[in-house]
């Protein structure tokens, strides 16, 4: 098998896989909206915690189906015959072309996030320091139009010298404790996380949602730091919209997260969130979190694990594998007996050895005898090879018309 072979095999599992992670990602989705739906009364934390779980499978769980499964044993026999409904060729060359294509768009996207890193270090590295929080820098910039949080090895809150006039110093303390949130809470990384699931899956329109649903949660979740904190719910709510009506519509570096955003509709549902009386601002994850997180990861695996994927690769030819060893010959010897109507064609005879061992040099006169170790048999639903092995070199005068 040459590498332009192999490419089109590894290729036709790729494609497989992308199209395999469509219909996992609606899985996740139901499996993770049931399981946040059965939580009695569950806190952001424990939300974000449990969509991020999603995304790490939808991640993995494709992969895992190339592996192979162990069909149930009544359907084990069909599971054999019936191949997958829908089969990437693995001697086309279209699977390869998609994969280049698939590879160059997340090529485009990944160097999208590299420069996003860079620049968050340039604004940390310009910015003018004022101040420092439990290890976290408070820097103030002009490249910058909103507050963000700004991680990755040296920790800083980046705030622009317009906000700061605009705010007071009790709305300032509050953001400050917001953007502190997310780097205590690790979401620069748990944010290039899901960065780069998108890149790699950008085709996926599920990514997507569950993104969505991980940016809403993330704010929830520093929100209810602030809260409890500082205990005053109604205050901090008045000051997310004073900061939305000085910040709107202002751009954001990819990878920061802020306590604001250009949409309108995250702003009303975090207030209407901050406005619930019996709403759980526990900012701690839930135990129950845990066992749900747990149960959805199971679920998921055990999917993966026993389920037959509904678009798989095809079969790799025969004639392109490397043949087993032999195991016991069927035969001892065959005999290769040229005929007198037709000197250059033979045909296989078997001997059962109930007699007497061939001489070494046969004397018939006419034939050509060969001995053998013995020969095997491997059927396919497209091939059937005969492998016969020889003790020595047969003459190719009597293998000529086989």
């Amino acid at each position: 098998m040459n590498w332009v072979e192999l490419a089109n095999v590894v290729s036709a599992m790729a494609v497989s896989a992308a199209l395999n992670s469509l219909w996992i990602g609606f899985l996740l989705v139901a499996l993770a909206a049931g399981a946040i739906r059965l939580l009695p009364r569950p806190n952001a934390t424990t939300r974000y915690a449990i969509w991020l779980t999603a995304l790490m499978l939808a991640l993995v769980t494709p992969a895992l189906l190339l592996l192979p499964h162990q069909a149930p044993a009544a359907a084990m026999n069909r599971a054999a015959t019936a191949p997958a409904p829908l089969t990437v060729p693995v001697t086309a060359q279209w699977p390869m072309y998609a994969v280049l294509v698939w590879l160059g768009i997340t090529a485009v996207l990944m160097m999208r996030l590299c420069w996003s890193v860079a620049h968050i270090h340039g604004l940390k590295s310009r910015g003018t320091l004022i101040g420092e929080r439990s290890g976290i820098r408070v820097l103030v910039s002009h490249e910058v139009a909103a507050p963000l949080a700004a991680g990755f090895v040296v920790r800083a809150v980046i705030f622009p010298q317009s906000v700061i006039d605009e705010l007071s110093p009790h709305e300032f303390e509050q953001v400050l404790y917001h953007e502190s949130a997310h780097l205590r809470r690790w979401d620069d990384w748990t944010q290039l996380m899901q960065a780069l699931a998108q890149a790699l899956l950008f085709f996926n329109p599920t990514i997507y949602w569950i993104g969505r649903r991980l940016k809403i949660e993330r704010e929830m979740a520093c929100d209810d730091w602030v809260v409890s904190a500082t205990g005053e719910a109604r205050p901090y709510a008045a000051c997310l919209t004073h900061l939305h009506e000085v910040t709107r519509r202002v751009p954001a570096p990819q990878l920061a997260p802020g306590a604001t955003s250009r949409k309108r509709w995250q702003l009303s549902a975090r207030v209407e969130a901050l406005l619930e009386p019996n709403r759980n601002a526990t900012p701690r994850f839930s135990r129950s979190g845990w066992m749900a997180a747990g149960a959805l990861a199971t679920a998921a695996l055990l999917v993966a694990a026993r389920t037959a994927p509904p678009v798989g690769a095809g079969e790799i030819p025969l004639a392109q594998m490397t043949l087993a060893s032999p195991g016991t010959p069927a035969a001892p010897a065959i005999s290769l007996i040229r005929e007198r109507a037709a000197p250059a064609r033979a045909r296989l005879v078997a001997s059962q050895r109930r007699k007497p061992a061939l001489p070494a040099e046969p004397v018939m006169s006419g034939a050509s005898i060969v001995l053998v170790d013995g020969w095997q048999v491997d059927v396919s639903p497209r091939y059937v090879v005969i492998t016969v092995f020889f003790s020595e070199p047969p003459p190719k005068t009597a293998l000529g018309g086989i």
